[in-house]
């Protein structure tokens, strides 16, 4: 990705649904700006996994609003966020949004998000379908074809505590990474632990993804990547048959993970989001 100096990058501390502090960082280009994206990302990760992203998306003029999810990264609760329902992070999105919107009244909105946060925009979408003006999906859990959803709920007590990385790794049969490395899994701001609610929650939120598909119909653009071993292609492709939507496309990457965008070859991940992006804003 190329990379440009941001002429403003600020953070902030803004009041999520239940009033808990979410930790938002918003990118503004050089320029002004075209449209604003909003990003959600994934399980135990945080937003500034984004930053290099986000100086792409401002080289095209796309603002940029990013934030740590509800217990993770820098927002309130991180290691003790007992999560009720994915539903309360539908909540601190739609904020968020609402936020962008006020600040840019006559700018289009999209939303874009990954792995779990892929499953948050669905959620929100699906909920509020004509909140934004598209919606990116990459690498998102909205189906699970690989999980194995009679494992939940799990036998512990909801706001109990277990090891998220450990746990997710035996719920997808996948082996856990030894020892310290460059990975991901060593941010010093991943989180470790979750409630047993995060789990609980996935099979709630993919249960009303499915029932609830004829009212998903925003313009989306699915992303998945053939060598993606937490969310497998096929969630991507049943969503996309399956949902309302007029205006869907579906790219899947041949040789590509599931980080996508931030793999070794993940450019063409980023220039079909900044394509899709530029087709919308300009209709």
């Amino acid at each position: 990705m190329n990379k440009q100096t941001i002429e403003r990058n600020t953070t902030e501390l803004v009041a999520g649904y239940d009033s808990l502090n979410l930790y938002l960082t918003k990118d503004y280009p050089q320029n002004p700006p075209k449209a604003v994206l909003i990003i959600s990302h994934g399980l135990a990760v945080h937003s500034h996994g984004f930053a290099d992203f986000a100086k792409t998306m401002n080289n095209h003029d796309i603002a940029v609003y990013r934030f740590d999810a509800r217990g993770h990264g820098k927002s309130d609760g991180r290691d003790k966020i007992h999560l009720n329902s994915y539903f309360e992070m539908v909540e601190d999105l739609r904020l968020v949004v609402e936020k962008a919107k006020t600040e840019n009244p006559n700018l289009p909105i999209f939303v874009m998000g990954h792995s779990m946060g892929g499953n948050i925009t669905a959620l929100y979408t699906t909920k509020y379908p004509q909140a934004a003006d598209g919606v990116i999906l990459a690498g998102a859990g909205v189906r699970f074809n690989q999980l194995n959803l009679d494992d939940l709920p799990r036998p512990e007590p909801a706001d109990s505590f277990v090891n998220g990385v450990e746990t997710i790794h035996k719920m997808l049969n996948l082996p856990m990474i030894e020892e310290e490395s460059d990975s991901d899994w060593y941010d010093p701001l991943m989180l470790e632990t979750f409630s047993v609610s995060f789990f609980n929650g996935i099979k709630e939120s993919v249960q009303y993804l499915k029932v609830n598909a004829d009212k998903f119909i925003a313009p989306v653009l699915l992303v998945s990547g053939s060598e993606d071993v937490y969310v497998v292609p096929k969630d991507a492709i049943d969503f996309y048959q399956e949902t309302a939507s007029k205006d869907k496309s579906l790219r899947l990457y041949s040789g590509i993970g599931h980080y996508l965008m931030f793999e070794p070859n993940g450019d063409v991940v980023v220039d079909d989001i900044v394509r899709w992006i530029n087709q919308r804003v300009k209709k």
